[in-house]
Formats: structure tokens, sequence, C-alpha cells
């Protein structure tokens, strides 16, 4: 039982430091008190990642600092060591992750809610496109502290029905799961012809180009979309460009990304660009003529929404829960086959529908996904909790 007035949520964002888990964060946290005025929130966070709390009067936020190497490591010893007393310090009525790691001690007396948002373990092509035996490794050993996350804390939010049926195939109560699909935030590109054509040109696109958009992991298929790329017929490709924007989090697997484009002899017209500002995100997004999404798994593809929420035409995996959020305003092709996405790059470049009823189309299917909605439920979720 809480010992203030009103119950208290202890939120747990030690693992939001970069990519998704960071984005629905923010999302969530700037927009917390327009559906839960009253609860008493308290946050964690490490390493400054949530700095833009320090001016929120409304929350009570701690910032843990764990000294790099081995951050991961270090939140996760934290979090089994000190976490159940600062529960009981705290007086928590209930606990709230994004994250999948629930300690093994933690307290059975206080409610958890865990969100699976990784659903990599689980699947056999990320696995099997892993070259090293310690990824593979660290693979099995993620599956198996999500699954026992999800079968002892109190709620699990699942990010796509995808994520739920492998949860229930593996023994999680299927009661107990709540699918809450991320939203999808779209910034403004420039608008100004000139200044966009000066951002193109200076990144070395001068002409249309493909775009994908995701930090450099094997599961995100770079090889076999550079294969496509290659593919693609020489009168089509001329003048054609592809465009990857992410960081090098898989140094290896970037220089074998590069390498693989220079065998191939599209090394000339593919750049690379290690991340970008959200405005200029956005006018990479806006001016491409194709978004090209070749994932061998996700749970809630923040990517892809955002640039269906740019109305840029879109080609994507097959893979489960691909279709689930693009529904019937892109194509698909097998992520496996470069073949498979070659032909449907083809397709959709020589599509003749206008542009602007592709976009009034794939902005409809994003705007089902909105962060308004996910924080409302997430709310709607603790609250039942609460009691």
């Amino acid at each position: 039982m809480s010992r203030h007035a009103q119950p208290t949520v202890l939120l747990d964002f030690l693992a939001a430091r970069t990519g998704g888990q960071l984005t629905r964060a923010r999302a969530f946290l700037g927009r917390v008190r327009e559906h839960d005025p009253d609860t008493r929130l308290h946050i964690l966070h490490s390493n400054g990642a949530l700095g833009f709390l320090d001016d929120r009067a409304d929350l009570v936020v701690d910032e843990l600092r764990f000294a790099a190497p081995g951050i991961a490591l270090r939140r996760i010893a934290w979090q089994n060591a000190r976490l159940p007393a600062l529960l009981a310090s705290t007086g928590a009525s209930a606990y709230l992750t994004f994250s999948h790691d629930l300690p093994l001690r933690f307290p059975a007396s206080i409610p958890a809610i865990v969100g699976v948002s990784n659903l990599a373990p689980f699947s056999a092509d990320a696995r099997a496109a892993e070259t090293r035996m310690m990824a593979r490794l660290r693979l099995d050993l993620l599956a198996r502290t999500i699954v026992s996350s999800a079968r002892r804390a109190r709620c699990v939010i699942a990010l796509s029905e995808a994520c739920r049926g492998m949860l229930v195939e593996r023994g999680v109560d299927a009661g107990k799961i709540e699918v809450i699909p991320n939203g999808v935030d779209v910034l403004s590109g420039i608008e100004d012809p000139a200044t966009r054509s000066t951002l193109l040109a200076q990144y070395g696109i001068t002409g249309d180009y493909l775009l994908y958009v995701s930090h450099f992991y094997r599961y995100k298929n770079f090889e076999r979309l550079v294969q496509a790329f290659a593919g693609i017929a020489p009168a089509r490709r001329a003048g054609l460009q592809l465009v990857l924007v992410g960081k090098p989090w898989d140094a290896d697997y970037h220089r074998a990304v590069t390498l693989l484009a220079e065998r191939l002899g599209v090394a000339g017209s593919t750049r690379i660009i290690p991340g970008a500002s959200g405005v200029e995100l956005s006018t990479l997004y806006a001016s491409a003529r194709l978004f090209v999404f070749p994932s061998l798994i996700e749970n809630s593809p923040n990517i892809l929404l955002e640039a269906m929420a740019h109305g840029v035409p879109v080609v994507a995996s097959d893979v489960a829960p691909m279709p689930e959020f693009g529904g019937d305003a892109i194509g698909y092709f097998d992520a496996g086959s470069a073949d498979s996405m070659c032909v449907a790059i083809e397709r959709a470049l020589e599509d003749t529908e206008p542009r602007e009823s592709i976009a009034r189309r794939t902005r409809a299917q994003a705007a089902l996904f909105t962060w308004d909605r996910f924080t409302a439920r997430v709310v709607a979720l603790y609250r039942s909790v609460l009691g």
C-alpha cells in the first residue's frame, strides 16, 4: 500500500537511451498528464537520456549514472540489487517498464506491467542472419529473459498482434497481454525547394532515389536490399540512387554492406548517411521516389509508419507484423529473396497512380497509429492494475 495520499507508479525508463525506446519514452511522458493528471509518477532514467524532464515539477524524477563500458549489464545488476528497496521506499503501488527486464528478485506484492519491444530473439531469420556465435547466444538469452519477465508480470504490453502470438506460443497467459501499438510523429521537412535541393546535394543525392532508414544491424536486411538494387534493369536504374540512413552500430555489418555495394558495381549510386536530424530526415522521406523496408523482424515498425505518414510510396517485407501496420496502403515482398524485393521495387517504380493518391492512402493508414492513443491505453492499463 502506498504511503502517499495518491497511488504511485514507478516508471522504469533506464533502458530508454536510443532508438525506439527513447522515442516511446518522449512520446508517452509528453502526453501522460493529458490522460492522467492525478497519479504520482516516479520516473527512473539513466545517463541524461531524459534530460528534458528536468523542468517537470509534475513528476518525481531520479537519474542514475552507469559507467561505460557495460552500461546494460550495470543497469541490470542495479535493477536486481537495488530496485526492490527503491520500490519499498517510494511506496510504489505499481511498476511499469516498456523494456522487458523484470528483476528476478522483484517483489510479488507489487503489480508489474512489462512491455515487450524486441522480437528479434524469436525470429529464426534474425538468428540466421547473425554470423557470430556470441550474437546468437545473446538472442537466445534475450528470448528466455523476455518470456520469464512476461510470465511473472501482472500485465504485458505487446506492441503488435504478432508479438502477442509469439508470447502466447511460449506459454504466456493470453489474458494478461494487451496489444498497444506505437504511434508516429511527423516533423515538417524543408519546404523551400532551393534549400531542400541544397540539403540533398550535400548528401550527394542528385535525382530520384530509393530510401531505407534504419541503424545497421544484420536483421535489418541491408544486404538483400543492395542486391535487389543491383538487380534492377540497367535502363531503369540509370539515374536512380539508393540512400541508406542509419548509424553503424554493427560496424562489421556496415563494412560488409559497403563492400557488397562495391562488388556488385553499385557503390557509385549508393549513399550511406550515418544519421540525420529530424527535419533533415523528414525531408529525405518526403523527397524519396520510393521507401523500401526490408527488415526481417520488427515489433511495431516505427520507421515504416514514419515513411507512410510522409505520404511516400512504400514497399515492405511481408513478414509479420508489417502487413498489420501497412494494410492495403503499401506493397509487399518476400524479405528472404532479393529477387522478390527487386520485382516489387520495379513494379512500384512503374506504377502510374498519381503520387497524391498514394499519399492519401499511406497517410490515412499511418493515422490509425497515434501516440495519444498509445498513452491513453497505457494509462487505462495501469489504472486498472491500481484498481
